[in-house]
């Protein structure tokens, strides 16, 4: 009975560590992004407490080899992981503050929230091993079947964290829920020398804990959900309601007008109609709230939109919250937008690409290859619309200025224009690649948004707009072209 309950103790903390781990990316993803800056961190901090731990609990337990301790452990480890939903958020704040930089920010973070459970965790394999081992003969076959039964431990934490739990409960609950599973596994090890009261002392003191969860600040929430890919969180602030994915708010709509004008980016997508007037067949890749779709619907009675978003969370949300419906002019379809231009032959008169955020880009979505078959699925005189925030220039530009540099070598013609409504500096950038040889001249543009403005097309600001166009002289002999094989977007993204 005693080998079983060590046993089960080293796959309960090798489940718990893996999933930890996961939901870490959680933690810091609204702060830092979901950058392979943030999973670099978190791999790296638990790689570091794991070799720690490894070498601590070797040496302690051969000075004390005692079930007890090995339970003392887990449940200091437990009530340190039942801290951070209470404390994550304002550690990763002041860490913004003090701003280490891109690469530095999201490893002291995790270091502060993650390295001492990580590493208390790690001693219970060498714990394990030593009380179950009987001579020094089986010491290699107790050490193999305790590290593979921690690893199978492991394997259930990651796919049962990544495939339920995370898109399940939430990342505030599944913390507590892991945080009260270690001090139950510190019982589990208390329990092998039959330590009752130190088992029944552990669970009261559980309780108290789970019972004094921090009370939270009224906000109108209507919704907070962990997708597979962001934290959701579907607010109201007077009659506006927001959209917010991971630290990003990614929808405005206007309660009193659901299907109206949102966040002033989405605005500059009415530019289109300037370099083809004849717009029938559009694709948005990104849905969010559906601003674009919406509003292209109502407008444009003669276009047809398809829209197209890998998280079928944003989905459901879209249709439940944001008026969203899918009808004989709207096709919604959940998918990964590059899967999808690669398996249909439809062509588009308009491409909408809408799914970056500010701090975390889809690589794949941004290099050659992909804006290569977006071209083929435009018709002659189409156009690719990306939306990139960024900075136009200086520190902060390079992501922007790669993104233009690699449509210019894909698009015959690349036109981009600045968003002020969005920011000073960092802001919205609407990038316009146009399947036509001949280059459309600004008086021409001009000309066009005369005549056009508030009527064919239904913006009364679309000469204020366009007067936003930044010019042909981006720099971008010191950036790179974005490939499949090399496209270093988040070396490329400093934001803040």
């Amino acid at each position: 009975m005693q080998n079983f309950l060590l046993l089960l103790v080293a796959f309960l903390a090798g489940a718990i560590l893996m999933a930890l781990e996961l939901v870490g990316s959680r933690v810091l993803a609204p702060h830092f992004g979901g950058s392979i800056f943030v999973w670099g961190s978190l791999i790296g901090v638990f790689l570091a407490a794991l070799s720690i731990g490894y070498y601590l609990g070797g040496r302690l337990v051969d000075l004390i080899p005692s079930a007890l301790l090995l339970a003392a452990f887990l449940f200091v480890a437990g009530l340190f992981v039942l801290l951070i939903p209470r404390y994550g958020a304002e550690v990763c704040d002041r860490v913004l503050m003090r701003d280490f930089g891109p690469r530095a920010n999201p490893l002291v973070a995790c270091t502060l929230l993650f390295f001492v459970p990580g590493m208390l965790m790690a001693v219970t394999s060498p714990f394990v091993i030593r009380l179950t081992a009987r001579t020094i003969k089986h010491v290699g076959r107790t050490a193999g079947m305790v590290y593979a039964i921690s690893t199978v431990g492991s394997i259930a934490g990651t796919l049962g964290a990544a495939f339920y739990l995370i898109p399940a409960v939430g990342t505030r609950a599944l913390l507590y829920l892991l945080g009260g599973l270690l001090i139950l596994t510190a019982v589990v090890a208390a329990m092998v020398r039959k330590f009752r009261r130190v088992a029944a002392a552990a669970v009261v003191l559980f309780a108290l804990c789970a019972v004094s969860q921090p009370g939270y600040a009224e906000e109108r929430i209507l919704l907070e959900r962990d997708s597979p890919y962001h934290r959701l969180i579907v607010a109201e602030e007077g009659h506006y309601r927001w959209l917010r994915a991971d630290n990003i708010w990614h929808t405005q709509m206007d309660l009193n007008d659901p299907h109206g004008r949102g966040l002033p980016y989405c605005d500059y997508v009415d530019l289109a109609f300037l370099f083809n007037p004849d717009i029938r067949d559009v694709l948005v890749i990104g849905l969010g709230g559906g601003t674009i779709p919406k509003r292209f619907v109502r407008d444009y009675p003669n276009v047809r939109v398809d829209v197209v978003d890998i998280d079928a969370d944003v989905v459901r949300i879209a249709e439940r919250f944001f008026d969203v419906h899918a009808g004989p002019r709207l096709a919604i379809h959940q998918a990964d937008g590059r899967l999808f231009l690669r398996r249909t032959n439809k062509q588009y008169d308009l491409i909408v690409l809408d799914a970056y955020y500010a701090d975390t880009v889809p690589f794949f979505l941004t290099t050659r290859e992909f804006f290569q078959i977006a071209l083929q699925h435009l018709r002659p005189g189409g156009i690719l619309v990306n939306n990139v925030v960024s900075a136009l220039s200086g520190s902060g530009s390079h992501f922007f200025r790669s993104v233009y540099r690699t449509m210019g070598e894909v698009f015959p013609n690349v036109y981009a224009f600045q968003v002020p409504e969005s920011g000073t500096r960092i802001m919205n950038l609407e990038v316009f690649g146009v399947k036509s040889e001949t280059r459309t001249s600004m008086d021409t543009l001009r000309q066009r948004a005369a005549r056009m403005q508030g009527t064919t097309i239904k913006d009364d600001r679309l000469t204020q707009r366009l007067g936003n166009y930044v010019g042909r002289t981006v720099r971008t002999d010191d950036v790179p072209t974005l490939t499949d094989d090399y496209a270093p977007v988040d070396a490329l993204l400093h934001l803040w």
